[in-house]
């Protein structure tokens, strides 16, 4: 019997659809991938019943999203989609965390956590966020990651930028500390021509990753554009062999997320021998390797950026961490995939056994009710 991983379809690439995709390829015909359409920014009464239907129509134990679950808590008590596969028969995945300060989100996370058999969280972060709010010990499948070649990089200036397009990846902190790191550059003549050690390598970053808010992109956009001439690219949405040329020339990889509940583009870079810098007190630091965890300051970065240019031990340091590291980042999807079905079907109800052909004898139903046959 398969087990079925329910999903929104949210018309780009995400961590946690990345994560659906990867699991189910290396599952195989253990977990069936179903995406759902709809509005999940603000799902309503059709989002619901797209979900129900499919839930109807499937045999065997729901993994269900945490997106859709904490989107439409009411699922996890539904009589009809709770007891269809027995108690125990629907378990939500949650990639990530409902933010702080998002009073309705949380009480919707409460519902789900305290309503489901057991919860399966894809970090260890994910995992302490949960257990901390509500008192819940969660199961957590953490994220398989593949191989990948050593990077050769590009002569120790090239900044890569991967994920979503949007204010809580915080590409703008980026352009602006590469404003930052011009202007020092242009005063370089003053103050820092007295300083024969701070030599500045050439450097540009790279912005990969879907344009989820349009107005923050317009907004990235026109910072880049105030930069001078080759230091900084938006690519956009690569397909994975863009990512892995990326990868293959990448040097440093920043991820300055306002939240952030694993980082799987730490985990990937780390996989290439690559360091990052990461926000400090998010999911991006489970993965982290080689690097540097810094504060959401704009002057934190700044500085973080001008060292790495100009100091060529700590740079040639990290570097070399990140080379000795690489194996330990490596995990295989098949130990990831072997966890989930172990832990849904601890938690799930056994297959009804079939049922047994009547032996011929005198012991039959004599008030005419029907025998069970299912």
């Amino acid at each position: 019997m398969s087990l079925h991983l329910i999903e929104p379809d949210l018309g780009r690439i995400s961590g946690g659809a990345a994560f659906n995709r990867a699991l189910a390829a290396a599952a195989g015909s253990r977990i069936a991938l179903h995406s759902v359409p709809g509005s999940w920014a603000e799902p309503g009464r059709a989002e619901t019943e797209a979900v129900q239907s499919l839930m109807a129509a499937v045999t065997g134990p729901v993994l269900l999203d945490g997106l859709i679950a904490t989107a439409l808590p009411e699922l996890m008590t539904d009589p009809a989609l709770t007891h269809r596969g027995g108690p125990g028969s629907l378990i939500p995945l949650f990639h990530c965390l409902a933010d702080n300060d998002d009073s309705a989100g949380r009480h919707r996370e409460r519902q789900v956590v305290r309503d489901a058999p057991v919860v399966i969280t894809t970090s260890r972060f994910t995992a302490a966020g949960l257990e901390s709010r509500y008192g819940v010990r969660t199961e957590v499948a953490v994220p398989g990651n593949p191989a990948r070649p050593q990077s050769s990089g590009d002569h120790g200036g090239h900044f890569v930028c991967i994920g979503a397009i949007e204010k809580n990846k915080g590409q703008l902190l980026i352009a602006e500390a590469a404003a930052e790191l011009t202007a020092r550059s242009s005063a370089r003549a003053d103050a820092w021509a007295r300083d024969e050690t701070a030599v500045e390598l050439p450097w540009r970053v790279t912005f990969a990753g879907p344009h989820a808010d349009a107005d923050y992109c317009r907004r990235l956009q026109a910072a880049c554009r105030d930069l001078p001439e080759g230091r900084a690219d938006i690519v956009g949405e690569l397909s994975p062999d863009g990512i892995d040329a990326l990868y293959g020339n990448a040097d440093l990889l920043l991820l300055p997320s306002r939240s952030e509940a694993y980082g799987l583009v730490v985990a990937e870079a780390a996989a290439a021998g690559i360091p990052a810098f990461v926000t400090a007190g998010t999911g991006a630091e489970e993965p982290l390797g080689a690097g540097l965890v810094l504060p959401r300051r704009l002057g934190a970065w700044t500085q973080a950026l001008h060292r790495w240019l100009t100091d060529d031990r700590f740079r040639t340091e990290l570097a070399e961490s990140a080379r000795r590291n690489r194996p330990n980042a490596v995990r295989s999807w098949a130990d990831t995939a072997a966890a989930v079905v172990r832990i849904t079907a601890e938690h799930s109800p056994p297959a009804a056994p079939p049922v047994a052909a009547e032996l011929p004898g005198p012991s039959r139903p004599t008030d005419g009710s029907q025998r069970r046959t299912s």
